[in-house]
């Protein structure tokens, strides 16, 4: 598939929020991921698994779904957060540069 323009947009290209990209199966940026801006703020911070490889809730029947996207991104790596700060104590920007390293 072929990569899409598209970059980081409102509320993620705001300098205080994480943006989460979305990566596909060999770990590249999946083609529908929004790409890095030049400008403070407008940067992908970091990424996780996000190309049909997430289960996701579905109605019946089928109840479950391997769907794509940021959104099936952002919560892996804000569970991801979650772990570091409670075995680090880390919060805030602390938290904020374990994530991105």
């Amino acid at each position: 598939m072929q990569r899409r323009a598209g970059f980081v947009g409102a509320p993620a290209n705001s300098p205080e929020i994480m943006a989460v990209g979305a990566l596909d199966q060999e770990f590249g940026m999946a083609f529908f991921s929004a790409c890095s801006l030049p400008a403070r703020g407008g940067q992908v911070d970091v990424a996780g698994p996000g190309f049909q490889v997430v289960l996701s809730s579905w109605p019946m029947p089928t109840r479950y779904r391997s769907i794509s996207g940021t959104s099936m991104a952002t919560p892996l790596v804000a569970g991801i957060a979650a772990l570091w700060a409670e075995e680090t104590g880390r919060r805030g920007l602390a938290l904020w540069a374990t994530l991105c390293q």
